[in-house]
């Protein structure tokens, strides 16, 4: 999320510092109207950067007719990628359940008419987003789940779905061992590595402002859970990256 107010004082710092560390692209992933389109106005500024467009389960309550098509045509901006995050969180109650429940479906409705993959956001909801995309599913999906937090057995009902799944930081918190073991089980042509910068700092930089360059942690983390050099897996994560968002 580098176009998030977190970085206005040091952006073009931190993405010089991702790049010197080894970070070749970025996905600058939307959470809201405005916040979508200014992840599109910095896209546009750097080759490497790409924008995601979509409305955050939080702010679900915000979303009518009016936002869902500003967002379609968000989506058809040549450095818009994907559509998200879209999704479910139970855990903060800022929007309604029963409202998640109904814009999402617009949302992946409205990823069929785009033909770009989504980006799913889910916290303490995945029975039902499973449920959800089970009950909307014409074909395999073609997206992510962002931020994977639970267990492999879950884990595997969106791997049959369709989906890649994203490990941030919290892949490297001591007591995560649930995460790890999805992380092991995870197919290696399906999985992806994330910051979600500004949030999930790895363990050696908790409590501080997570930014791209702190993904080599992370990578370094899922590469000795699958035994692998790190240059190894960071080769099978760019090429799954660039494969699920067309880069």
């Amino acid at each position: 999320h580098l176009q998030f107010s977190d970085f206005d004082a040091d952006r073009e710092a931190v993405i010089r510092r991702a790049r010197e560390a080894g970070i070749e692209e970025f996905v600058l992933v939307g959470s809201d109207l405005e916040n979508s389109r200014q992840a599109l106005r910095l896209a546009e500024t750097h080759d490497h950067l790409w924008a995601a467009v979509g409305v955050h389960p939080h702010e679900a309550k915000d979303v009518d007719a009016r936002a869902l098509t500003m967002i379609e045509e968000y989506a058809k901006h040549p450095r818009a990628v994907a559509i998200g995050e879209v999704g479910l969180d139970f855990f903060h109650h800022h929007s309604p359940r029963e409202t998640q429940m109904k814009v999402l479906p617009a949302f992946l409705q409205l990823q069929q008419r785009v033909c770009k993959p989504i980006i799913l956001h889910c916290r303490d909801a995945y029975d039902e987003l499973i449920l959800l995309l089970r009950e909307a599913q014409k074909t395999p999906y073609n997206g992510v789940l962002h931020c994977f937090s639970s267990s492999r057995e879950v884990m595997e009902k969106f791997l049959d779905l369709g989906f890649c799944i994203a490990f941030s930081g919290a892949l490297t918190y001591k007591k995560n061992d649930t995460l790890r073991e999805a992380c092991k089980a995870c197919p290696l042509d399906r999985l992806l590595l994330e910051t979600d910068a500004p949030y999930l700092s790895p363990q050696s930089k908790r409590g501080t402002r997570n930014e791209p360059s702190y993904l080599i942690e992370t990578a370094r983390t899922a590469a000795e859970i699958h035994q692998c050099s790190l240059e190894k897996l960071g080769e099978l994560t760019s090429a799954n990256t660039r494969r699920v968002f067309r880069l």
